[in-house]
């Protein structure tokens, strides 16, 4: 079956308890395909910062910071430096190598926002 314009998105569901939204259209994530690595590893890191009670150690801190820092690499390569979230990604990268935890989580929460 050819789908036309008048069909309505076509919706997976999430399985319950994921940290994203509920349900997502497949049309939707087909006109993001760049952001993808780069949402995921955001995704990651607010996952792993989510409910942060007490701080990280260094090398935990420093592994999260290298996975963002190589997704953005690869998203810049794709979408250059004008790409969507690049700024908050630097920023949160910034804050995790600082170990301002709270505003690194802040500014991962604004990166996904413009991945979305």
């Amino acid at each position: 079956m050819t789908a036309v314009p008048s069909d309505p998105p076509v919706l997976r569901t999430i399985p319950t308890g994921h940290p994203t939204h509920p349900r997502r259209s497949i049309a939707a994530a087909a006109r993001r395909p760049r952001t993808t690595q780069l949402l995921h590893a955001v995704e990651a890191a607010i996952t792993r910062l989510d409910g942060l009670a007490g701080g990280f150690d260094h090398a935990t801190r420093t592994a999260l910071d290298r996975r963002l820092r190589e997704a953005l690499t690869r998203h810049i390569g794709r979408t250059g430096e004008n790409g969507p979230a690049v700024p908050a990604v630097r920023v949160a990268c910034a804050h995790l190598a600082a170990g301002d935890l709270e505003w690194a989580y802040l500014s991962l929460l604004t990166a996904r926002d413009q991945l979305e």
